[in-house]
């Protein structure tokens, strides 16, 4: 260990001020010091800020936090924290964070493969930590429950082998029972790692049997006191809480600008700036490749395969049937007509659809269907601190999200283009068959790739600009994808409000982009 622990000191909080933007004070010169291997029960009043301390010892400072004017040292064993997590402190969150697309094991394994400290690799180690913890391995999340989830939570904080682990608010909103079950819990991963143990919370009862170290974080003189289970009940039962705002609260308070007609407008704004940041997320997160890997086959499956070819498939074939089915059945005289007209009409439908029509039309539904669905999981992630979760184990999480949102629609953009421009040909063909008596496949295919892919050419004519169309429009719905939906989330409806916000920049932003393009293609 550093210094600090080795003097008998793994936390040594020192003359902490914490003032908040209205003036009032969270912390008056406040000093706490925690020795390795205590198990420490901080109590307060919600509003007295614990979550505040806590993000600011796990270097997980929030946009309200930003606004707070602080004072003072925070030292883990021995080292000044930073701004920036740290791998030598786990935080097991309030409500789990676990990352829902990953099974139980998968979650262990994050952690395990983003620790500190590598070692030789063991395919057993994640199931054996959960066994321990009496957690059934196989399966999803979703099929677990709340005690077993949150078991996977410590679980995955400890496969990263801290020695100073964080729990924040582990027993609100639970029963009696179900809150004494978490605190046995907690005690008993204190006892089975010896690892130091800080529980944050306002409901301490269900933790006074383990006699932890008690600490009361007193609103009223904003400072830290060593008490007994005595002092400490009768503080709750003769003090109210200050009128201070709770972590949530302030985050709400401090950074509601897209909420409203702001953040309509403030939007295309905030993609700018992701934007310029898309090359460093792509290429960053390629330190662990795997994972890296994991998560861009995550965003493929959501953006590219599945349903969204299907979508673009079908949209691709109904497009080209009621195009071809109604234009030559509506001709005026068509017995005379459609035989004239037959191979300049197919291959000005063939050339028009291919460099422009279809890389339109596929654009703008990716937009409205690909966009939503990366700000919904963007922002979902937000809402349930996954965002948070990922930080703690040293990822930064636009590599391992937003890098692969881009490098997804960039390629999957002209991919679905393609599949799109083949069902097109496929259902104007048939549309064809139906409506004229020249029945030749030959002579429809010949017409309709004529102005497309003329003979002895290697590529189709405007290939380049078809692919520089569709992956551009890729990058903007990503980057509006992602600067909207990652931007803090304090409830479901700010999750669904944003999803809306995308639909409509990202749909806007490929409309102006193709007219750009037809501009200067043309």
């Amino acid at each position: 260990m550093k210094g600090g622990a080795e003097n008998g000191t793994m936390l040594d909080v020192r003359d902490l001020t914490i003032t908040l933007p209205d003036g009032r004070k969270l912390f008056r010169s406040a000093r706490l010091q925690v020795r390795p291997g205590e198990f420490i029960l901080l109590a307060g009043h919600s509003g007295s800020g614990k979550s505040t301390l806590l993000r600011l010892i796990a270097g997980l400072r929030t946009p309200a936090d930003e606004e707070l004017e602080v004072h003072g040292r925070i030292e883990v064993e021995g080292a000044v924290r930073s701004a920036s997590p740290s791998r030598r402190i786990g935080i097991v969150f309030q409500h789990h964070a676990l990352f829902d697309e990953l099974t139980a094991v998968g979650n262990v394994q994050f952690a395990i493969d983003h620790r500190a400290e590598k070692k030789p690799r063991d395919v057993k180690e994640a199931q054996t930590l959960l066994q321990s913890l009496r957690v059934p391995t196989p399966g999803r999340l979703d099929q677990l429950s709340g005690g077993e989830r949150q078991r996977v939570a410590v679980a995955r904080t400890l496969a990263m082998d801290p020695p100073l682990l964080l729990f924040d608010e582990p027993t609100t909103g639970l029963d009696p029972g179900r809150a004494r079950a978490v605190a046995d819990l907690i005690r008993d991963t204190h006892r089975r790692s010896r690892k130091t143990v800080i529980v944050v919370t306002h409901d301490f009862v269900p933790f006074l049997r383990h006699q932890p170290r008690l600490v009361l974080l007193d609103s009223a003189e904003g400072a830290f006191r060593d008490v007994d289970p005595e002092q400490l009940q009768r503080y709750f039962d003769q003090s109210e809480p200050q009128a201070l705002p709770p972590a949530e609260e302030a985050q709400s308070a401090v950074a509601p600008s897209w909420r409203g007609w702001r953040g309509w407008i403030e939007a295309p704004g905030e993609a700018v700036w992701t934007l310029v940041a898309a090359l460093s997320a792509v290429l960053g997160g390629w330190t662990t490749p795997r994972w890296k890997l994991r998560y861009l086959w995550h965003y493929m499956r959501m953006v590219t395969f599945g349903t969204t070819a299907l979508y673009v498939a079908l949209a691709g074939a109904m497009l080209g049937f009621v195009f071809v089915f109604f234009s030559f059945s509506q001709l005026p005289y068509a017995q005379v007509t459609v035989p004239l007209l037959t191979e300049e009409f197919l291959a000005g439908t063939g050339y028009s659809t291919f460099r422009v029509v279809v890389p339109l039309l596929i654009s703008v539904l990716l937009a409205g269907k690909c966009g939503a669905s990366v700000a919904a999981d963007v922002g979902a992630r937000r809402l349930t601190y996954q965002y948070d979760a990922m930080r703690s184990f040293g990822v930064r999480p636009e590599h391992y999200l937003y890098g692969n949102v881009v490098l997804a629609l960039v390629v999957g953009g002209p991919l679905l283009t393609a599949v799109a421009y083949g069902t097109h040909w496929y259902a104007s063909l048939i549309a064809y068959l139906i409506t004229s008596d020249e029945t030749s496949i030959t002579v429809f295919q010949r017409s309709f790739f004529a102005m497309v892919w003329p003979e002895g050419q290697a590529l189709p004519r405007g290939f380049g600009w078809v692919v520089l169309k569709t992956a551009t429009s890729g990058l903007l719905i990503a980057a509006l994808a992602y600067a909207i939906g990652s931007r803090p989330k304090a409830s479901s409806t700010d999750v669904s409000r944003d999803v809306g916000l995308t639909i409509f920049w990202s749909s806007l932003a490929v409309l102006l982009l193709h007219s750009c393009f037809s501009f200067v293609e043309f």
